[in-house]
């Protein structure tokens, strides 16, 4: 499974997040004579998403972590690669007709 999809349902934002999380990894380091590091062998050993932000709207309180398949971009309005009229399109993307 990858990364999750966010919907802001205050503005309908699909596409702009401030995305904060915690890590923790397990590594090998490597060092060679010369001193270079090179970390080999990394592994998550927990992941936590902190906060959701909304870039249009500037909170999370609205911000929902979508389905595994919904918000696909291909059939619905207001995301970014619809050709339908500029209502239909994101806030901020410009139309790409002359």
């Amino acid at each position: 499974m990858g990364e999750p999809r966010y919907r802001c349902d205050g503005c309908g934002n699909l596409t702009r997040f401030d995305v904060t999380t915690s890590q923790t990894t397990k590594a090998f380091h490597h060092y060679t004579v010369g001193g270079e590091l090179e970390v080999e062998e990394e592994t998550v050993l927990s992941h936590h998403v902190d906060e959701v932000i909304c870039r249009w709207c500037g909170h999370g309180r609205s911000v929902d972590e979508l389905a595994e398949g919904e918000g696909d971009t291909a059939g619905e309005t207001g995301t970014v690669g619809n050709k339908g009229s500029d209502e239909e399109r994101e806030p901020g993307v410009q139309s790409r007709t002359s």
